[in-house]
């Protein structure tokens, strides 16, 4: 019998420090594991409009899964490393528990596989690459079980071209922010994505530094009530209480996600990509200027003044 050994790639250790299966070899490791195998393959391709390193961030982002993705239930992330992640996820509100691993094997090239019931294997190649109107998402697969399971595979492969479909074209408010933020200066700490930055909830926008001081009116703002302020290429979230200013940032200062008056409730406004949560920053007239989303804002004469404090995270 053939070893495991052989379906790798020995060059890939020394590029990549870890080794992944050949492409050309799954098949003959999937007929070498499930006796009676009967091998199934489909393909799915989506056009996109963002960079290759916008795409193979999106896949590596784990996070925003359960929250713009209603398919995906919560999932428990079992290891974690550069080039490769290891979890369990709940199927959409299903009961059921599914163990997914997910490799970056070359460049804008991932694995995706995915063990259903202990019965059926689905090994998922996905390439981000470059298309003539932009990018383009390629998704191949192999869908290997007994014989007895064959007729299972069809409405699996159906399953798997509707998921990949829904799933890209809600990804693409994720994907065309990005263009749109980078348009305006922004980068970000993941333009170099791995699966460890794409997963850590930091702080990965870098804003750009401010060419001149912003004012807003402070009697212009509604009483009371939050409402969104874009002053650039800044945006916030202001609710004023006579001359005290409560304020949360327009821009996610995780992955640049637009923030709205209708995403604060009470005191919090929470991001609904990834779940994340700000409480307001307070400013009043003569107080303390605060620092956010890579500027100083104070009030001074009945003014918000929104002024630089060059290239920063904040």
């Amino acid at each position: 019998m053939q070893t495991a050994r052989s379906f790798f790639d020995p060059t890939l250790i020394e590029r990549w420090g870890a080794a992944f299966i050949r492409e050309d070899k799954v098949d003959e490791a999937l007929a070498q594991l499930i006796p009676n195998v009967r091998i199934t393959k489909g393909s799915y391709s989506y056009p996109g409009r963002a960079e290759q390193r916008d795409l193979a961030w999106n896949h590596m982002d784990q996070n925003h899964r359960p929250l713009v993705h209603r398919t995906y239930g919560e999932a428990m992330r079992v290891c974690i490393g550069e080039r490769s992640a290891f979890s369990l996820t709940r199927f959409g509100s299903w009961p059921a528990v599914i163990p997914v691993f997910d490799g970056y094997h070359r460049e804008n090239g991932f694995y995706q596989v995915l063990c259903l019931f202990g019965l059926i294997v689905v090994v998922l190649v996905i390439e981000c690459n470059a298309a003539p109107n932009g990018t383009q998402m390629d998704i191949h697969w192999a869908i290997a079980s007994n014989r007895v399971l064959r007729f299972l595979h069809p409405l699996l492969s159906r399953r798997l071209k509707r998921l990949n479909e829904v799933q890209n074209r809600e990804d693409d408010e994720i994907r065309d922010r990005r263009v749109e933020l980078r348009a305006k200066g922004y980068r970000f700490a993941t333009d170099k994505p791995d699966f460890l930055t794409a997963n850590a909830m930091a702080h990965n926008v870098v804003f750009p530094p401010l060419a001149a001081p912003r004012t807003i009116q402070i009697a212009e703002l509604p009483e009371g009530q939050p409402h969104r302020v874009e002053l650039g290429d800044r945006a916030y979230v202001v609710r004023r209480a006579n001359a005290v200013l409560e304020v949360w940032p327009g821009v996610c200062p995780h992955e640049g996600a637009a923030l709205a008056a209708n995403h604060v409730h009470g005191s919090t406004a929470k991001c609904s990509w990834h779940g994340l949560e700000f409480g307001p920053r307070r400013i009043a007239d003569g107080g303390p200027p605060i620092v956010l989303c890579g500027a100083q804002l104070a009030i001074d004469g009945g003014q918000l003044v929104i002024s630089s404090i060059g290239s920063e995270r904040s």
